[in-house]
């Protein structure tokens, strides 16, 4: 009822500038905090659930990376999150009050495709226990792979009931690839150059009225301190003795982890097999082993037997695999066997395996001299853990009860005071190029109440006290320092200008009947035929190409504007509608196009059930946030 409803009443231009409003904050997001809340202050309330101050922040941080370099507007981005936080939020409450679940089967098949918990293309019971080493946090995990296949769920339902018709289709491949019978003619800007003057009064009004264009940002030199553990590990000098005994401590950590390569005839057992079933299947198993043991091929018999779909085909090979990667009565057996060996039957919750051997790779250590810099380095920096941790500590203390200079500090742990080139708040090579040290160096503390900062992480073990000591304020450069650039720019400016005034004439005599061939001998212009090309030419300029293929098609000649300020007259000939027998191209247009209207009634959905629920912003708690 909700989707009639919406597919009803949002059409056309409209439903286009819903999902352009919200399309950018809906996303899937699987958090566990949807489903365990914690009680810290609330940025916004969706219903009786309240989006906290920590969940609000820890969603900002992942999105700060996934847009780092596309988008550099925190508050911008903050807003982005607290959108999408809502808009899941609301849909949550929606589906859950709807009676919609996952099941623990759903759960259990996305666990053991997770990627982060795979060896070689293979889930790792070890490795997923490692990463989730408690049951809170397995918990943890598990609701949110509930909430993000539940979001999910929603969205793929909508998308599957999605309906494009073929001659949607059909049109669409019209356009796509369409060709065009093109002609152009450049007017050149530079040929005006004589009916062009810019008087210094325009070049001054310019000045005036654009002084943003002209502004020196504000610029600062930093002092700082810095310290690195790796740095104060150099200079230690290490002995061949806790070399030695670094080796042998940590003799594991060098030595390559054996796999084995093993093939496997699975003879699968339902968990609720009764005790005839079970040994009616041991029977048989029994029975293909002993005739391997008589001499029959493995392969063709793990073809003929075995249940396991992923390796039967393959003659029951199931490649290399490590210790913890398979459940463990399999991994004790094969981790038994020599090269060759075939196992005695090997019960599992999977059922019976009878167990190839037939390759083993590493084990292998390695040497003490292709390790020994490594060793070096990782005993140095182990040594100077303690001195380093007490030396920012003391760096933190000084630097906050002596808040108006960092001599006192470089005095006490006998650093030296360096300085930064004078920069902006772009910053410059180095540590100036962290954002976070930018942040804190034109924050109101360090730039305006002029205080040594706090301490700054810069990485793993590596910190920084700042604070400024030159400050120079934005500041407009002199006129007679721009007044050349000034003039260069609007000069250019007006040729383009007298180009585009010349080429709006002929392109109405054009309109108006006059041949192409006359006009451009008669302005010394000189026609290239393009001739029939796709949007994919590379033989004609992308303005004109896309000016081409952008005009009406009543349209048949027009002007465009290209790089470095030439203008160019676009003919347009004749069109050829785009039709293709490729049915690999209908088809991936088509879902294409179920894609994208799924997408629009999902996102129109969405904004249907946010507009239901009962949402307040918390104005303060975001304020304080920021």
């Amino acid at each position: 009822m909700l989707l009639h409803s919406i597919r009803e009443r949002a059409t056309g231009w409209f439903a286009w500038v819903i999902v352009i409003l919200i399309s950018i904050p809906f996303a899937l997001w699987g958090i566990n905090s949807y489903i365990t809340p914690d009680s810290s202050p609330a940025v916004a309330n969706v219903g009786d659930y309240k989006i906290s101050v920590q969940e609000f922040q820890n969603a900002v941080q992942r999105e700060s990376k996934e847009l780092r370099g596309k988008i550099d507007n925190d508050a911008f981005i903050k807003k982005i999150v607290l959108e999408k936080l809502i808009n899941n939020r609301a849909l949550i409450s929606y589906l859950q009050a709807s009676g919609l679940s996952i099941s623990k089967e759903q759960i259990d098949a996305y666990v053991r495709v997770d990627t982060n918990f795979q060896l070689d293309g293979r889930f790792s019971e070890d490795l997923y226990n490692r990463s989730l080493p408690s049951a809170y946090s397995k918990s943890n995990y598990r609701n949110s792979v509930a909430t993000d296949l539940l979001l999910r769920q929603f969205s793929d339902g909508i998308v599957s009931s999605s309906f494009v018709s073929d001659q949607e289709v059909e049109r669409v491949i019209q356009l796509v690839k369409q060709k065009r019978d093109i002609s152009y003619a450049v007017l050149k800007a530079e040929n005006f150059k004589d009916a062009v003057k810019v008087s210094e009064e325009e070049i001054k009004t310019f000045y005036q009225n654009f002084q943003k264009q002209f502004e020196n940002p504000e610029q600062i030199k930093l002092a700082y301190l810095e310290v690195a553990r790796q740095d104060l590990a150099k200079d230690l000098q290490i002995s061949d003795e806790q070399i030695e005994k670094y080796y042998q401590d940590h003799l594991p950590q060098y030595t390559q982890p054996e796999r084995r390569q093993a093939s496997h005839i699975l003879f699968t057992l339902s968990t609720d097999a009764t005790d005839e079933e079970k040994e009616k299947l041991k029977a048989e198993a029994n029975m293909v082993l002993e005739r391997i043991n008589q001499g029959a091929d493995f392969t063709e018999m793990a073809k003929q037997y075995s249940k396991d779909p992923g390796s039967a085909d393959n003659g029951g090979d199931l490649g290399f695999f490590g210790s913890g990667e398979m459940v463990p009565a399999f991994e004790k057996s094969a981790f038994s066997l020599k090269p060759g060996e075939i196992s005695d039957l090997v019960e599992s919750s999977f059922g019976f395996h009878i167990i190839k051997l037939t390759k083993i790779e590493g084990g292998e250590v390695e040497p003490l001299e292709s390790v020994k810099e490594n060793i070096i380095a990782s005993i140095q920096f182990d040594q100077v853990e303690n001195a380093y941790f007490e030396m920012v500590e003391s760096m933190q203390t000084i630097a906050y009860e002596q808040p108006d200079s960092l001599e006192p500090v470089a005095a006490e742990l006998n650093m030296t005071i360096k300085e930064s080139p004078l920069m902006s708040s772009t910053g410059t090579d180095g540590i100036f190029s962290n954002t976070k040290l930018l942040n804190i160096a034109f924050g109101e503390s360090v730039l305006e109440e002029g205080n040594n900062s706090d301490l700054i992480e810069l990485g793993d073990d590596h910190v920084v006290v700042i604070r400024v000591v030159e400050r120079i304020p934005a500041n407009v450069k002199p006129f007679d320092e721009v007044k050349d650039l000034i003039e260069v720019q609007l000069k250019k400016q007006a040729l383009t200008d007298k180009a585009q005034e010349k080429a709006n004439e002929l392109v109405k005599l054009l309109s108006d009947g006059t041949e192409f061939s006359e006009i451009a001998t008669s302005n010394s212009l000189t026609i290239e035929n393009a001739g029939v090309v796709d949007r994919q030419s590379a033989t004609v300029p992308g303005e004109i190409l896309g000016k081409a293929f952008t005009m009406p098609r009543e349209t048949k000649f027009a002007s465009t504007r290209l790089m470095g300020g030439n203008i160019a007259i676009v003919a347009v000939n004749a069109i050829e509608d785009g039709n293709s027998d490729d049915k690999a191209l209908f088809d991936s247009i088509k879902m294409a196009l179920l894609q994208n209207k799924g997408n629009i009634e999902t996102s129109l959905s969405i904004l249907q059930i946010r507009s239901e629920s009962k949402i307040s912003i918390n104005a303060k708690s975001l304020s304080e946030d920021e």
